[in-house]
């Protein structure tokens, strides 16, 4: 299977580096990713790096599964989502456009509940320092059809963060 990979930005351009994409403080979908009727995915790891410079409050970052009912507006990874593992490999069969597969949304949807079920989380993460999880074999979680996946993110004070997903299609 291939592995696939979508982060909270666009590419580098030019001879610089992505610094990720800024948050004001507040709760935040760093990434959303939406599959349709006809697609699973196992999600195998995420991660996500802050740029604080206080460590006094903590950010929240979860990954949860929710519904169409709590998809955010997001910037579209149309394109930006590509294989880790086979340069040769199949479009990712995720769902693109400013309300699926995209990166950051400005706020978290209104809704009770608003999250289907956590995937992972929430972890308490400083401001100055970085989060990976690696899910063991055997133990990934599966995002079920016609839903969306996101990490999210709350913290105390506007932060830029660089996060990603990596993930399979079943």
């Amino acid at each position: 299977m291939t592995i696939y990979i979508a982060r909270n930005e666009a590419f580098s351009t030019g001879t610089t580096t992505s610094a990720g994409t800024s948050y004001a403080s507040g709760g935040k979908v760093a990434i959303q990713l939406s599959t349709p009727s006809t697609c699973r995915i196992r999600i195998i790891e995420y991660g996500v790096s802050f740029n604080g410079t206080s460590v006094v409050t903590p950010a929240l970052v979860e990954l949860v599964e929710t519904n169409t009912t709590s998809k955010a507006t997001v910037t579209t990874l149309s394109g930006l989502v590509l294989s880790l593992d086979n340069p040769n490999a199949i479009t990712s069969r995720l769902s693109f456009g400013t309300t699926d597969t995209g990166y950051g949304a400005a706020a978290i949807p209104t809704q009770t509940p608003n999250v289907t079920r956590y995937l992972d989380g929430p972890q308490f993460v400083s401001p100055t320092n970085q989060f990976i999880k690696q899910f063991p074999l055997g133990r990934e979680p599966i995002g079920k059809e016609s839903a969306w996946q996101q990490l999210r993110i709350n913290t105390a004070a506007t932060v830029s963060a660089t996060a990603y997903i990596m993930w399979e299609e079943l």
